[in-house]
């Protein structure tokens, strides 16, 4: 088993010269190397294309890299088991789904034994349980298919709260304002930084929102400029 869980400190991550290659051999990271200290708020910031998403998989075990390797508490990611990875990994971001069921039920997907009173903690650290509160089913409100009866922002405040619940020690927030305007989007993501409190956080953008609140950014190189100089 993984040694952090819940309310323990959260490990050190480290990308130690970590390559992927997409099929067909397109070179996605090459010789990639990144730090995420215990407990700091990380941006990591790039094009399309850039890695991105590939660093999230590599950190859930959805993929594994061909040279190099991931560190987590200074072990290799491989050695531990892959349902202890992930969940002590929580994810929210922009792909993150919403079944056609109530706000109690998507947010419990985090965490299915859950009580009520967990859950208006979640939604609280989310900044949405007042909204929540004024409904007239309140947490048995459905979100309709897909969420859609909610707006872009409170969707990704009820899939910050599933992560929430979900206790992990580390909190990967993959681009969680790409389809919000720039105040909505702000306010996320300072709200999301308070929520995550002691826990690491790593915040892949390639919008400006929340960089000036990080404790470091790292920008993947261009892919475009890179194929050029290739």
């Amino acid at each position: 088993m993984l040694p952090f869980q819940g309310e323990v400190p959260p490990p050190a991550i480290d990308f130690r010269d970590v390559c992927f290659a997409r099929p067909g051999g397109h070179v996605v990271l090459d010789h990639f190397a990144l730090a995420i200290e215990a407990g700091v708020v990380l941006a990591l910031v790039g094009r399309s294309g850039a890695g991105k998403s590939t660093v999230v998989n590599a950190l859930l075990r959805f993929v594994d890299p061909e040279h190099g390797r991931v560190t987590i508490a200074g072990e290799d990611i491989r050695c531990y088991r892959l349902e202890d990875v992930r969940r002590s990994i929580a994810v929210a971001g922009q792909d993150a789904h919403l079944f056609s069921a109530t706000i109690a039920a998507n947010v419990r997907l985090g965490r299915p034994e859950a009580t009520d009173a967990e859950l208006e903690s979640v939604l609280r650290s989310a900044k949405i349980w007042d909204w929540v509160a004024s409904l007239p089913d309140g947490i048995d409100t459905p979100v309709g298919e897909e969420g859609r009866e909610l707006s872009g922002g409170q969707r990704q405040r009820i899939v910050l709260a599933r992560a929430l619940l979900v206790g992990a020690p580390v909190l990967v927030l993959d681009e969680p304002t790409a389809h919000l305007d720039s105040s909505t989007a702000e306010a996320l993501v300072e709200d999301t930084f308070e929520a995550a409190g002691e826990r690491s956080v790593l915040l892949i953008t390639h919008r400006p929102e929340g960089l000036n609140l990080v404790d470091e950014v790292v920008v993947l190189p261009d892919p475009h400029e890179q194929a050029r100089a290739a």
